[in-house]
């Protein structure tokens, strides 16, 4: 049919992934969901199964070369862009603080937070809008958000692939509405916005975000079929900086850009 089926997984990038794998299973308290040992591959999610994106674990490696590595390396301890959905902030936070996690809840806000990991990549919280149901603990990764120059354009681009939007109201009467983007309701969503110096208390996550467009966003979608797929999205006008190709871990990958030149992967496994 060639169709994008889901946002399937997220890449953390950490100095040391066998600790890295005990803070995130034991306090945060994700599970082991793929592991390719002989790859140092390394898959967890909140559940074993489930639609949300699994969040891929990697300790960058000289052998992959040194542009990659030097790439990767410099991944470490950045914020992620990752978010974490629960139906009960006030008591997530309280259970990861007496885990020893490092947790701060935004300024000014009820339904957001944000932790660090021991490499000091920054992950979000976020409290779903009226819970009918208040349950303590992480429940899906809700969102992965990428830095765009044009959030018009890079709106445009996700609905032309095949994403759904979804308007998100901000908090108060400040509070900024953002618009995310899922292919299914129970998915992972991909939340584009434009970067500026007053949404953030350091400049310096400022600049660091502006940095980010134009890299690998670390996003993995999971087709259907990753040839058909490519000869849809090219008749659309999608660009490719890879064309479809059988990988040695099984599978047939491309990876394709979005306006600013952000990079997103797209693969089927061989069955």
């Amino acid at each position: 049919m060639a169709k994008l089926e889901r946002v399937s997984e997220v890449s953390v990038f950490t100095r040391n992934q066998k600790l890295a794998k005990e803070f995130y299973t034991r306090k945060i308290g994700l599970k082991v969901r793929s592991e390719m040992k002989n790859m140092d591959y390394l898959q967890l999610g909140v559940t074993k199964g489930g639609e949300d994106a699994g969040i891929d674990l990697w300790q960058p490696d000289p052998k992959w070369g040194q542009e990659m590595y030097e790439q990767n390396s410099k991944s470490v301890g950045i914020v992620t862009g990752i978010g974490f959905q629960t139906s009960n902030l006030p008591k997530t936070v309280e259970q990861l603080e007496a885990r020893g996690v490092k947790v701060a809840k935004d300024a000014g806000s009820e339904t957001f937070a944000r932790f660090w990991d021991p490499d000091g990549n920054i992950l979000f919280i976020n409290q779903e809008p009226r819970p009918k149901v208040r349950r303590v603990g992480l429940q899906s990764v809700s969102f992965i958000t990428v830095v765009s120059r044009n959030e018009a354009k890079a709106a445009a681009f996700f609905r032309t692939i095949g994403f759904k939007g979804q308007r998100i109201r901000g908090e108060g009467a400040e509070g900024r509405d953002f618009t995310v983007y899922q292919l299914s309701p129970n998915g992972t969503a991909v939340m584009p916005f434009t970067p500026s110096r007053k949404m953030y208390t350091n400049p310096a996550d400022y600049e660091n975000d502006i940095a980010l467009i134009g890299e690998d966003t670390g996003i993995g979608i999971e087709v259907d079929d990753a040839y058909k797929v490519q000869d849809k999205l090219l008749a659309k006008g999608v660009k490719f900086a890879a064309k479809a190709e059988k990988q040695d871990w099984g599978g047939v990958r491309a990876r394709i850009l979005d306006p600013d030149g952000n990079r997103y992967m797209i693969y089927h496994m061989e069955r």
